[in-house]
């Protein structure tokens, strides 16, 4: 079976850099991206299987990668964990129904949990 496969893209750093080691030392194919523009590309370039975005991020958010990202791929319906400082606007969260929200800051061990999930929703396992 093959690896996992997570996006995750955030645009800070530091918390980007731990949150793949994390991922990566848990079995996982790990990709990056620092922003939602980014995070289209890597999409685009490879298979993804999950995707764990912040919500706020410059020049193009989490909710905006959704959009683009379900649009292109509508398998990945379900299969996002959002991570933001704040709680999302209640418009947002009609939307995002089948999506995971983390409140920031989070434990690692519980976007494991997250993530470990969404793998065996879809037959993948770490």
């Amino acid at each position: 079976m093959a690896a996992l496969a997570v996006l995750v893209v955030e645009d800070e750093v530091m918390l980007r850099r731990a949150v793949c080691r994390y991922l990566h030392r848990h079995g996982c194919r790990v990709t990056s991206a620092a922003d939602g523009v980014e995070g289209l590309e890597a999409l685009r370039r490879a298979r993804i299987d999950v995707i764990v975005s912040d919500v706020q991020m410059s020049p193009r958010g989490g909710l905006w990668l959704y959009r683009e990202a379900t649009a292109l791929r509508p398998d990945l319906v379900g299969q996002f964990v959002f991570c933001s400082s704040e709680p999302l606007p209640k418009i947002a969260i009609g939307r995002l129904h089948a999506e995971r929200f983390l409140l920031k800051p989070y434990a690692m061990s519980t976007l494991w949990e997250h993530v470990a999930e969404l793998g065996q929703r879809i037959g993948r396992e770490p």
